[in-house]
Parts: structure tokens; sequence; C-alpha cells
């Protein structure tokens, strides 16, 4: 256990460096991988924004379903290993992002979606061993300190999502000026995070000692807990919301030659990669200082007020899309749009700092719990990719704001019931 006085754990900066990397490495991928479909598609290829959603959303299956595994395994065996191996499985997986291209100059589509595929299996593979265990070492760190917990859960979020979105800057660009060997320049940077684990983080602070094994039933229980299991709705419903926009199919839409009347969004940045990654870039500057301002209050608020009021901010933001893309003056829509993104920056950090509350009365099966985290970012984009194929090729870039509409009505609806069973629950301790 941390005391309040006590110092982080050896290794946190390194681990954080290291999160924003994947991240960064991960969302520029995909990205990468829209404008690498927008060229097949010019090419012939029968691909589209459908298929380019559900192989996208492989990814994200993949930690969905082996997150909870490798968090239950990095609170036996440590979690060093797995921070060390995570970047590794990843950068092999982006590595063949391209092989369908290298094996034929007019691969077909079944060719395409084999390899790509494969290639989104194991970058979600990466991440599922990856989160569990970068997230139990910061709950180790904030222990019995909930303004430390608040700070540091900001700053995972902030290299988390900052990182996303950096890679949604610098994956257009690169795609733009390297071509197919931009994936091969972000399997390097996979490369660099995993040096900076095995590097600068020691044994002994990404991971105890061996713990007993936990059988079937024990997890079971723990991970459906009422605490946790109210909360679930609301947070895979916000995910899918991130798996909409930070994917590959915000830079089909952006950049592919498909338009709609009336609609000034779509299209608008074909053959203008620079244009897009400005444009992304702007949003990284403004979302991240949004979560460096949350980092003052997350441990001073109410979680589910906080929550509730941050869930709402996506609806305020797309309403200011909507505005924009339908021609309203900018001096109206974008503070809108800033005002609801100042907003939504702040939903993760307090659902991480409560995640952590709730596994520290299950410090031994930490990193079972936090693999949930990576369950609900898995379930999360994997809806939300597939939806937004479906929504993207029904109204493009109003489709997506409407689908955003309504998952946040899902996820404020949860967080009503989370919020009964909570104040139950608190009466019942007392």
């Amino acid at each position: 256990m941390t005391s309040p006085g006590a110092a982080p754990p050896v290794g946190t900066p390194a681990v954080l460096v290291a999160q924003l990397l994947i991240r960064s490495a991960s969302a520029a991928g995909a990205l990468a991988l829209g404008a690498y479909f927008v060229d097949l598609a010019r090419a012939g290829a029968p691909v589209g924004a459908l298929i380019l959603g559900v192989l996208s959303g492989l990814s994200f299956l993949a930690e969905l379903v082996l997150a909870p595994l490798a968090g239950s395994a990095s609170d036996r065996r440590g979690r060093r290993v797995f921070l060390v191996a995570a970047p590794l499985l990843a950068a092999a997986g982006i590595l063949i992002t391209p092989g369908a291209s290298l094996i034929a100059v007019a691969p077909s589509a079944a060719l395409v979606i084999a390899v790509v595929a494969t290639s989104r299996l194991l970058d979600g593979a990466g991440a599922a061993i990856a989160a569990p265990a970068t997230l139990g070492l910061l709950a180790d760190a904030s222990d019995d300190d909930r303004m430390r917990r608040g700070r540091v859960t900001s700053l995972y979020e902030l290299s988390s999502s900052g990182g996303i979105a950096l890679g949604a800057v610098a994956g257009p660009l690169l795609y733009g000026v390297w071509g197919l060997w931009s994936f091969v320049a972000l399997a390097g940077v996979y490369i660099v995070a995993s040096l900076l684990v095995l590097l600068f983080v020691r044994t002994d602070a990404a991971g105890g000692a061996r713990r007993r094994q936990t059988g079937v039933r024990e997890r079971i229980r723990i991970i459906g807990q009422p605490r946790l299991v109210a909360f679930l709705p609301a947070w895979i419903a916000v995910n899918a919301i991130l798996g909409t926009w930070v994917t590959s199919q915000i830079t089909f839409v952006l950049a592919g030659d498909r338009t709609a009347a009336g609609q000034l969004i779509p299209g608008a940045f074909a053959g203008n990669e620079a244009g897009l990654s400005a444009v992304l870039g702007i949003y990284v500057l403004v979302f991240s200082l949004c979560i460096v301002a949350w980092a003052f209050f997350i441990g001073r608020l109410p979680t589910v007020p906080t929550l509730f009021v941050t869930v709402a901010g996506a609806i305020v933001a797309s309403v200011g899309l909507v505005l924009l893309n339908h021609g309203a003056p900018p001096a109206v829509a974008i503070p809108i749009v800033i005002a609801g993104m100042f907003l939504e920056a702040g939903f993760t950090p307090a659902a991480l700092a409560h995640l952590s509350d709730i596994s520290a009365e299950f410090r031994e099966n930490r990193g079972l719990i936090m693999g949930v985290y990576s369950v609900v970012v898995g379930a999360g984009y994997l809806l939300g990719n597939v939806l937004g194929g479906v929504f993207a090729e029904w109204l493009l870039f109003d489709g997506l704001a409407i689908l955003t509409i309504g998952l946040a009505v899902v996820a404020l609806a949860s967080i009503l019931v989370m919020a009964v069973i909570e104040r139950r629950m608190v009466k019942t301790r007392a």
C-alpha cells in the first residue's frame, strides 16, 4: 500500500510516456489505414466504409476478449513483462498491415481483408496486454490519496486520449508523405515504447511478488459487483462515441470522394492530408488543455454528477458540429463544440478514478479489475466502429453526429441508474 506521503513507484513517468507512444501509434495506424482504403477504393477495390468499420473493430474485439485474462496474469506475474511485450506485439501487427499491396499490385478484396484483419487482431492483443498492467501500476501508486489519484488518472487520460489525438494528426500526414512506409515508421514507435519500460521501469514497481491463484468463481464475483456492473453501459457507450470519431472512419468521411447535398464537411479534405492533420492538430491542443484543467477538479468533485455532466458534453459538441456542417457561422458553432469538448474531457479521468476506488477493495486482483477498462474500451470501440460505418453510409458526417447523440443518451440513462444503486449501497453500509 502506498501512503499519502510516499513517492509513486519508480517507473510511473516512463509508463505514462509509453502509453502516449502506444496510443499515438495505434491511432495513427488506424487513420493511415483509412487513407490506405481510400487509395484502394480509388484503384477499384470493392471496399467501403462498412468493411473498414468491421476490420477496424477487430482490434477492439481482441482487446475485449483478452484484457481480463492479461490483467489477471499481471496480478500473479508482475506487470513489467506485460508492459514490455505489449508494444512489440502491436508492432508486429502494424508491420503486416500493407502486406496485401506488397503481395500484389492490385490485391483482391479477400486478400486485403485477410491481411488487415490479422494486423488489427494483433494490435488489439497488444492493447489488451498493456492497459490492465498500466492501470494496475498507476492505481498502486495512488492508493489512499484521492488527490494524487485524480492527477494520475488525468495524466493517464492525457497520455491516452492525447496519444490518440496525436496519432489522428500524424496518421494522414505520414501516409500522405510516406505511403505504405508509414506503417514501418509506426512500428518503430511501438518499439521505443517497449524500450522505455524495459530501461526505466523497475521490476518491483511493476507488480509485486507472485500472488495466490484466484479461482474462476472468485473472478466472476469480483468483476460482477454491483458498483462496477451498473457503470458498464455508460462507459461502453462513451467509448463507442470515441470509436465513432477517432478511428479510420473519420479519415474515410473527411478525405473520401463521397459528398452529400447540404453537408460541407464530407470530402472537404480529399487529397489534402496536411489540412486534415492541421484541423486534428487543433483538436489535440484544445482537448489536451481541457484534460489538464480537469486534473485540478477530479478528486474534489462527486463522481456521479461529474460523470453525468461530462457525458452531456458529447451532445453539446455534436450539436455544434452539425451546425458547422450545415453552414452555421464558425463564430457560433465552434464555441459550442469547444464547450462540449471541455465537458467530455473529464469523463475518463473521473471514470478511472471510480474504477481505482473500486479496485482498492481487491488489491490482490487489481489487474483483473483494471482489465474491465480494456473490456469497455474494446466493446465500445467495436460498437462505435461498426455503427459508425452504418451511420456514415447513411448520412455521412451528420450520421456520425446523430449516432453520438444517441449513444450519449444511453450513457446518461445508465448513469442515472448507477446513481440510484450507489445511493442504496451507501444507505446499506450506514
